[in-house]
């Protein structure tokens, strides 16, 4: 009986894929902390979206096609349309920036996630610096 309820312990599913370094999910900073009913303001398919996200810790490959392949229930259309309404609602905010590196300058996406929605004025403020 042991041996076979270690076995079912160790077929958990693997973890989440990690972006690149310095690509990823980032954690706005001051958010309340974590409760169950976070995201219950938010429709049902986007609130499990945002409850998946704010458990996978900062570096997380948050891209839309990861996400629709880690999560089996959603498609990347549905995952695309869930992050713009995370996008809409305060709780994700991808901003374009240019970084230079050893391979020379290029344009990056960094993707920032809080479970506290913030209004647009926030959000400016804490991107301009």
């Amino acid at each position: 009986m042991a041996v076979q309820q270690l076995s079912r312990a160790a077929l958990h599913a693997p973890a989440h894929p990690m972006a690149k370094p310095g690509f990823g999910k980032r954690s706005a900073p001051d958010q309340e902390p974590r409760r169950g009913r976070d995201f219950a303001h938010l429709p049902k398919r986007e609130a499990a979206i945002a409850g998946y996200i704010d458990r996978l810790p900062d570096g997380a490959d948050i891209s839309i096609k990861t996400l629709a392949r880690e999560l089996d229930d959603f498609g990347q259309c549905a995952v695309g349309t869930a992050l713009r309404r995370l996008s809409e609602a305060g709780h994700l905010r991808r901003v374009r920036r240019d970084v230079q590196d050893a391979e020379g300058a290029r344009w990056v996406y960094r993707t920032y996630f809080t479970r506290t929605a913030r209004p647009d004025a926030w959000w400016a403020a804490f991107l301009e610096r």
